[in-house]
């Protein structure tokens, strides 16, 4: 049985806000576009957000909404006046969804737990106990804001009921796989359009077997995966190189 927790907000801000900010704003940024697709992979989740058609019909503008709102919490802290209107918006938009509590739960794991494995694997250094502390209870205060209950009192516990959460949810799903297709253009808009196919194809590999399963991706061809996985290997060490030099 897990407990809600409610962290110190001052514990909650600093070196998460140092991380996602100053030391490591790419590979946060990155992980939280990550999380934000992984959610697609649960069917419950989403039929939600397909049959709201914000993302159906404006993808890029709704992703960017949310991520500008995100970073606004993350900047400014939840108890800033910034801070307070961001969750107060959120409120509002999350009291008219017919989820449950573990759903919502499962998107905060989302937000929070991905894009630190993103950051460990290949981000300029790995994160640290406390910077893992510290993202837990920004979310946990989040969670609790919010009205959202039974968040597990840990990071590792979070992480842990999140990919039990997926082990036991996440599957194929119509909505999915056209959330999938219609927000894809938040990647390849970036990039000039003959590379589309290119950059589908790397930004595939980006997945794990159970999403690419769950969202009804191709398992991209070996050639693919190894090249991005080298690169993206590459990167992390250049960069883990220069943090430490």
């Amino acid at each position: 049985m897990y407990v809600a927790h409610r962290p110190d907000p001052g514990l909650s801000h600093v070196a998460y806000q140092h991380l996602a900010l100053e030391d490591c704003p790419r590979d946060l940024k990155l992980g939280l576009n990550l999380g934000f697709y992984r959610v697609f992979g649960i069917p419950a989740i989403a039929r939600v957000l397909a049959g709201t058609g914000e993302l159906m019909d404006r993808p890029l503008v709704r992703a960017k909404a949310t991520g500008a709102l995100m970073y606004t919490l993350v900047e400014h802290g939840l108890d800033s006046s910034a801070g307070r209107e961001g969750v107060s918006v959120l409120n509002r938009v999350h009291s008219r969804l017919p989820v449950g509590n573990d759903e919502f739960v499962y998107v905060l794991g989302a937000f929070c737990v991905t894009p630190m494995r993103w950051t460990d694997r290949y981000g300029a250094r790995r994160t640290t106990a406390r910077e893992k502390l510290s993202a837990h209870a920004f979310y946990a205060s989040l969670a609790d804001r919010m009205g959202i209950g039974s968040v597990p009192g840990s990071y590792v516990r979070l992480a842990r009921w999140m990919d039990d959460y997926e082990h036991r949810h996440m599957a194929p799903s119509a909505e999915g796989r056209a959330l999938l297709e219609a927000t894809r253009t938040v990647l390849t808009a970036r990039f000039p359009p003959w590379t589309a196919p290119a950059v589908r194809a790397a930004s595939a590999a980006l997945f794990d077997a159970p999403l690419r399963k769950a969202l009804g991706i191709p398992t991209p061809p070996a050639p693919v995966r190894w090249t991005t996985g080298a690169a993206l290997r590459l990167v992390a060490r250049r960069g883990r190189g220069a943090a430490s030099g």
